[in-house]
Formats: structure tokens, C-alpha cells, sequence
């Protein structure tokens, strides 16, 4: 695709449909132009006033905003603000917004959901049953070789609006959980559970599960060191970003059975290389590893929430000169 015209106020880095597939509405008082595939885009003109973009996705090259003089805003239809450098959106001078919570439900839902499917070791049955030895299966799966909800011991990485639903969500099967964040956390569900130090959490958890941004901070949080602490046999969820978990220390971990299984939703490099370890990782230990394609959050309940708050933010500030709405930078 050649440059979007200069002409255009807003340059959203998604497809069309993806708005009218959930019902959304883009504001007609927007001159917006929707972008195909955002591979193809070649620069950002000066007349650009906003980037609308997925959070999902591989870093946009500092180079395509080189003429991008006119830019306001950066606004992520997601929580995730790590596809467009600080050293850009500071040089630029814009507004860096995003859309934090609205699929904590659908995140929660996801880790429950994967984290169970390890526990029971639901993968190695259904490749058993389906290759004609239901005897295995059962005799894998008797209750010295499972784990269900009831006392398990969940730590929680990150305890804003995701993670603290992942607490509750948890709770709520009858786990007994703790957390730990890097950053000040206040509110309820900061006094309902248990806070404590990350090193205390790896050692008491058996999954963790990881719901922090990826910031200077937090980039190999769970490295080989972090991993060794875990209980033998811990499961580690990841469905926040793929540079929080050192990817190689990972590998050494399932592959010397300390690790008991992972489920991934995010990686160092989004799309997954086709030569990333990962893939050998999971061809290797392939019933207790499951690897999904950064969809923990993607609903339509979701999505139609995200892009709504995401429209209303940029109509706001473009058209209604508001501030912007959960400025990060």
C-alpha cells in the first residue's frame, strides 16, 4: 500500500471491518483513513493528527514518523503501549493514551481457563483418547497426576485492573491467592488479598500468572533466577507481554522438568518466528504447553468496549479539544 494521504486527520492502523464486525461506529466528524495492512504504510505525513493502532503487534520503526510533525495523538485500542518508542512520542511532543480494564473480564476468563486445562492435563488426555488408548489416559490422569482449584496456590504479577480480576476470578474457584507488583497499587482489591514480595510469591505459587506492561522495569522480570525459585512443577501464564519472561531461561526450565507446564499468549517477537525455540519447546513437551496468538482479551464484548473508548477519546480530543483520556506519556 502506498503513504496514506496527507490529507488525513487520523490514521488508524487496523482495517475497518474490525469496528463494524462488533458494531462500532467510527465519529463521521473524523476524516479518518483505515489502513489494510499497516506493513505497507511507508511514512506518517505532517498532517496527521492522530495514529490509532492495535496494541498487539511488532514495534513501528522510529522512521515512519519522521515527518509526522502534525501528530497529537497515539491512541492504542488496547492497554498495551509498547509499539511506538518514548524517544519518538517525546520528540513528536504528543499524547500517548490507551484503553486500561475493558477486557479484564475476557483476560481473567482466558488464564482460568488455560490454567485448567494444564492442571488437569486435559491435552495429554485428548491425544490419548484420540489415538484409541483410553486405558492411558486414565490411568494418567488419576489424582496423583492432576491438580484441580480448590487451595491452589496462584501467585499474580501485576495487580491493576487484569490482574486484580484474575485474583477474583481465582478466588472464586476456591484458590488461595497473593500478588506482587513492581509499582504502587491501591484500592480493594489491594486489601482483600495478600501482597507480597515477588521472591516470597515464586516460592510459595505453584502458577503464576503474569499481568504487568512491559517498561524498562519489568523487561525479564522472569528470568532463569525468578524461574528456579518456583515450586518444581509450577505452571507460568503469560498473557501480558512477551519481553516480561526471558524466553531462553523458560526453555531450560521445561526442559529440565522443573517447570511442570506454560501457557503463552504473548511473545518476545510478535508473529512468533518461525525459527523461535518456542516451537521446538512445545513439539517437545507438546501436552503441557499451550501457545495462543495474543488473543487473551479478543471478545466482542471486549473489543466493542476497547474501540468505543478508544473513538471517544480521539473524537474528544481532536474535535471537542479535551484532554486526553488515560494519558500514559
Amino acid at each position: 500500500m502506498s503513504s496514506p494521504q496527507s490529507s488525513a486527520a487520523v490514521l488508524c492502523l487496523r482495517p475497518e471491518r474490525d469496528f463494524d464486525q462488533v458494531g462500532v461506529k467510527v465519529p463521521a466528524d473524523l476524516n479518518v483513513t483505515f489502513v489494510e495492512n499497516e506493513s505497507g504504510v511507508e511514512e506518517i505525513g505532517p498532517d496527521v493528527r492522530c495514529v490509532v493502532l492495535p496494541s498487539a503487534g511488532a514495534p513501528l520503526a522510529p522512521e515512519l514518523f519522521g515527518r509526522a510533525t502534525g501528530l497529537q495523538l497515539v491512541q492504542y485500542t488496547g492497554a498495551g503501549i509498547d509499539r511506538v518508542s518514548d524517544a519518538v512520542t517525546d520528540e513528536l511532543g504528543c499524547a500517548v493514551c490507551n484503553v486500561p480494564g475493558a477486557s479484564a473480564p475476557d483476560v481473567a476468563s482466558y488464564v482460568a481457563v488455560v490454567t485448567g486445562v494444564l492442571l488437569r492435563r486435559l491435552l495429554l488426555g485428548d491425544r490419548l483418547v484420540k489415538s484409541g488408548q483410553y486405558g492411558e489416559a486414565r490411568s494418567q490422569m488419576v489424582p496423583a497426576h492432576v491438580r484441580g482449584f480448590r487451595g491452589l496456590q496462584v501467585g499474580v504479577v501485576g495487580f491493576g485492573g487484569i490482574g486484580s480480576e484474575v485474583a477474583r476470578v481465582f478466588h472464586a474457584l476456591g484458590a488461595q491467592v497473593r500478588w506482587f507488583d513492581p509499582a504502587p497499587v491501591s484500592g480493594s482489591a489491594a486489601e482483600e488479598f495478600e501482597g507480597t514480595s515477588l521472591a516470597e510469591l515464586l516460592r510459595q505459587s505453584e502458577v503464576i500468572t503474569l499481568h504487568v506492561p512491559l517498561v524498562e522495569s519489568t523487561r525479564g522480570l522472569i528470568d532463569a533466577s525468578a524461574l528456579a525459585q518456583l515450586r518444581p512443577g509450577a505452571i507460568v501464564v503469560n498473557a501480558a507481554r512477551g519481553g516480561i519472561v526471558d524466553e531462553s531461561a523458560l526453555v531450560d526450565a521445561m526442559d529440565s522438568g522443573h517447570l511442570g507446564a506454560v501457557a503463552l499468549d504473548v511473545y518476545e517477537s510478535e508473529p512468533l518466528p518461525a525459527d523461535s525455540p518456542l516451537l521446538g519447546l512445545a513439539a517437545r513437551h507438546a501436552d503441557r504447553m499451550l501457545l495462543t496468538p495474543h488473543i487473551a482479551g479478543v471478545t466482542p464484548e471486549a473489543s466493542r468496549v476497547l474501540f468505543e473508548r478508544a473513538w471517544d477519546n480521539v473524537r474528544g480530543v481532536l474535535v471537542d479539544g479535551r484532554a486526553p483520556q488515560n494519558r500514559l506519556r
